[in-house]
């Protein structure tokens, strides 16, 4: 049975190839239903074994059920694709949450990227300010090459076009690294094969390293709360315009957007303080 549905994974990945899906989505569906099919040896291929392995991942995953819900999806893909679809389970309900934990906050954000330049890492510090000031999802930052480098660039994300706009002083400041740099072609932050871009991977470990030397929360800094930071200083300025914001974070759904209007329960707690009940 095994070798049957590697085969199968095999053909569905590759259809999904050729209809031009993410690589990351290729590359999620593979470990997600790879893992599904590992848990499968030696047992039948039934509606309780689907099952059997949802409540693993639920225990596992007891404090992440978004995390058991991206394998449920796959596997639900995959046995859709198969001709099981007698077999999907239902994902797990999760309750919407109304206010947003701890985040980077700008005083953060200004603080690693001082440490970070006193370090002599330039292009670290750029990485970061361009993930902060332009709130691009890290995996479009391989766009940020020399060729393409302008005030407005045109991007390919999840199988959709966006348009990237880029800060005219935060644009100086590139072409002025790159030139410092001798950077005459390919992307402007290159890991160690010059023609790539530094690996996402690569970028959250420095992350973590610098902002535990800069003693902020390690927790608050990652590659989306770089994004975070961008849309909250945005709505900070425009706070009526949403539409605007969403349209600048490549959002279908203002829903999405509007996660960043909440506040998070520190500052509900700060802005209780002032309402007077005596």
């Amino acid at each position: 049975m095994n070798d049957f549905l590697y085969q199968k994974l095999n053909e569905w990945l590759e259809i999904l190839d050729n209809d031009e899906k993410a690589s990351n989505t290729l590359k999620k569906y593979k470990t997600n239903v790879s893992s599904f099919i590992n848990f499968c040896k030696d047992k039948e291929l039934t509606k309780k074994t689907v099952r059997e392995f949802k409540e693993k991942l639920d225990h596992v995953n007891k404090f992440l059920p978004n995390t058991t819900n991206s394998y449920i999806i796959s596997i639900n893909k995959f046995l859709k694709f198969i001709g099981y679809d007698e077999l999907t389970v239902n994902v797990i309900k999760v309750q919407k949450k109304y206010s947003l934990e701890e985040y980077m906050t700008l005083t953060d954000y200004r603080r690693l990227k001082r440490f970070v330049l006193n370090k002599g890492d330039e292009q670290s510090y750029f990485i970061f300010r361009v993930l902060g000031e332009t709130g691009i999802r890290i995996s479009e930052l391989q766009y940020f090459t020399v060729e393409n480098l302008n005030n407005t660039m045109i991007v390919n994300n999840k199988g959709k076009r966006r348009e990237i706009i880029v800060k005219i002083d935060l644009l100086k400041d590139l072409k002025k690294y790159i030139k410092n740099q001798k950077i005459t072609t390919g992307p402007i932050f290159p890991g160690l094969n010059k023609t790539k871009t530094l690996t996402s991977s690569a970028i959250w470990k420095r992350m973590k390293k610098y902002a535990g030397q800069a003693r902020i929360k390690k927790e608050l800094v990652h590659p989306h709360s770089f994004r975070q930071l961008f849309a909250r200083q945005y709505l900070d300025t425009y706070s009526d315009d949403i539409v605007g914001l969403a349209n600048l974070l490549g959002h279908n759904s203002l829903d999405t957007t509007r996660i960043y209007t909440r506040l998070s329960n520190k500052e509900k707690e700060l802005k209780l303080r002032k309402v007077k009940f005596k």
